[in-house]
């Protein structure tokens, strides 16, 4: 029992398993984010990267009576910081903090009730604290970083730990609440000629087609989209398991009428490829590629987000998430969005040797 009168308890990963229903429920009545910490996000994230990286679940459930008011999606894992410092390290299933093989997740953070969100933090942070089985724990790419650090702060010199909060970043966001029309007038006039006035230029170049992808051709839009992305980045968008985990959970949205993948085709090609998700009234932009040897008079990305953002308005979609990431040659979502969020990370060691090396580190000139 801790101090906000919650019960934690850890879940075995069968509890985890079959907790799609409950887990559900409560991420509706949360702030929690519906995309990156939903059910079916972790637990593909956790059956594709799970296993590579030698995960083991430490998935921590808060109840009040009965009745569950929160879930902290925990793992451990053995890392090696900076080459030399080994750590056994806790974080939030969806990222795994300085390695880049991995999917990276966005907004992570406990799920819990809205009126018990500050009491759910506080219990897991006691029973994190409580637990000696880790040196290191990340809770990355997070919203919440200030209230992470405060709450890990507290006892951070009598339990000699260290905690710093980096990786500083912003997402931005697009307001559709009040439609299509409305959005393109808070656009500066550039902006807004790139994103609706150029269709016109983009008609001469051959018939244009917005192609929304069905469920079974979701393997070829994304070998449009990995050509594309080779094509601009020198680069495929996805690869191997992150590939496969993509390709995996664009199906499970597709049944539940939540992608958005769709091809724009001028003159009959696939000049450009929008990978979407929607999760109620939030459509996420998750990658985007098009084809940079497509005349340069139209700006062809943004002709085509401002296809897919008119398609979202029209079924209801009131917010349009970019993410976090710069664009490779402009900052186009700070001038496309009307709201931004600061996400960060949190990084706590503990020990006799982890939080001295860090503490040099973050001195050193």
């Amino acid at each position: 029992m801790s101090d906000s009168g919650l019960t934690v308890r850890r879940w075995s990963i069968e509890e985890w398993m079959t907790s799609e229903g409950v887990w559900s429920a409560l991420l509706a009545r949360s702030n929690a984010d519906k995309l990156f910490l939903s059910w079916g996000w972790l637990t593909h994230w956790w059956l594709w990267f799970g296993g590579r990286i030698d995960c083991k679940p430490n998935l921590l459930a808060c109840y009040r009576g009965p009745k569950l008011v929160g879930v902290a999606p925990f793992y451990r894992r053995l890392v090696v910081r900076g080459g030399l410092a080994p750590a056994r390290s806790m974080q939030l299933i969806g990222l795994s903090w300085r390695d880049p093989a991995p999917l990276i997740s966005e907004y992570l953070d406990v799920i819990a009730a809205r009126e018990e969100e500050q009491h759910v933090r506080q219990a897991c942070t006691g029973a994190v604290l409580d637990d000696h089985r880790w040196t290191e724990l990340v809770v990355g790419l997070t919203t919440a970083g200030r209230e992470w650090r405060e709450l890990l702060g507290r006892d951070a010199y009598r339990s000699r730990c260290y905690v710093r909060e980096l990786d500083r970043s912003v997402s931005y966001q697009a307001d559709l609440a009040n439609g299509f029309s409305a959005y393109l007038n808070t656009l500066g006039q550039s902006t807004r000629r790139s994103v609706w006035y150029l269709r016109r230029r983009l008609k001469q170049q051959g018939e244009v087609l917005l192609e929304q992808v069905s469920l079974t051709d979701i393997p070829a839009a994304f070998a449009d989209l990995n050509r594309l992305h080779q094509l601009r980045w020198n680069k495929a968008a996805f690869v191997g398991r992150r590939l496969a985990f993509h390709v995996s959970m664009a199906i499970c949205f597709a049944a539940n009428d939540e992608l958005a993948l769709s091809r724009l085709r001028v003159g009959g090609k696939v000049a450009s490829v929008l990978y979407d998700v929607r999760k109620g009234a939030c459509q996420y932009n998750i990658k985007m590629a098009f084809d940079p040897n497509f005349n340069k008079a139209v700006s062809l990305g943004l002709i085509h987000l401002g296809y897919a953002m008119e398609a979202a308005s029209e079924r209801g979609v009131a917010v349009y998430d970019f993410l976090a990431g710069p664009g490779r040659s402009s900052d186009y979502k700070r001038y496309l969005s009307q709201a931004r969020r600061y996400l960060s990370s949190v990084q706590m060691v503990r020990g006799r040797v982890l939080p001295r090396l860090y503490r040099w580190h973050d001195r050193a000139p």
